[in-house]
């Protein structure tokens, strides 16, 4: 399988066409994963999206669902990646309408993590709401290799943000000794498009159902446990 290219997108690729940048993609593919993600790049077109796997040093997945008329209508996917790649951002035309951010986390495995493994939804829900009452907390499964995740969605503040919707994904892996936890955290971000026409294509169920494919190609990287 091809894995995205790791590389810093050059200024040079301002102004360039679709296919020029698709070429300049192919040349610069890698499939070590040592190496790290750009600093920011563009997604070319409907094939790049369906084909590449984004590979990091502590974790990789796959692209999200697309379609065409996400580049003739929306200007196409891109992104870039901070902390040294610890952190990916993806985004439908600039992240104004779909934004979506994985982010990696190493810590102690504690009594919040042996809940999460154990399904002990209701320990997990104190445990938040003293902080984000207004989320709403569930354990779902995913990833290659059948991670723990947990899921909050909550209610965005209307008056300030009349038109976003969020949920997030924190999927665990945890060492055999039970003493540390990684953790790939998905935040899927949605923005309401202003163009009625646009709103009915581009919902907050779709954003979910196309990052599907993200959390089904999800794999956590081993090196850390100890």
């Amino acid at each position: 399988m091809k894995y995205i290219v790791l590389f810093i997108l050059s200024l040079n690729f301002i102004g360039c066409s679709g296919r020029g940048l698709e070429n300049a993609i192919e040349n610069a593919m890698i499939s070590s994963s040592g190496n790290k993600p750009p600093q920011s790049f563009r997604v070319a077109n409907l094939q790049t999206m369906k084909d590449y796997v984004f590979n990091t040093e502590d974790f990789s997945f796959s692209l999200p669902s697309a379609k065409e008329s996400d580049f003739t209508k929306m200007g196409g996917w891109d992104g870039m990646s901070m902390r040294d790649g610890k952190t990916i951002v993806l985004g439908l035309k600039d992240s104004i309408v779909y934004h979506v951010e994985l982010t990696v986390s190493t810590m102690a495995y504690t009594e919040r993590e042996r809940a999460i493994e154990s399904g002990d939804v209701s320990y997990i829900n104190k445990l938040l709401h003293q902080y984000h009452p207004n989320k709403n907390i569930s354990l779902q499964r995913h990833g290659k290799e059948n991670y723990f995740c947990e899921v909050r969605e909550g209610v965005i503040d209307k008056h300030i943000y009349p038109n976003k919707e969020e949920i997030s994904f924190g999927c665990y892996k945890f060492n055999p000794a039970r003493t540390k936890a990684r953790e790939v955290a998905l935040i899927l971000t949605y923005n309401k498009p202003n163009d009625p026409r646009l709103a009915e294509e581009y919902t907050y169920e779709d954003l979910q159902k196309r990052s599907q494919r993200i959390l089904d190609s999800l794999y956590i990287k081993d090196g850390w446990e100890k």
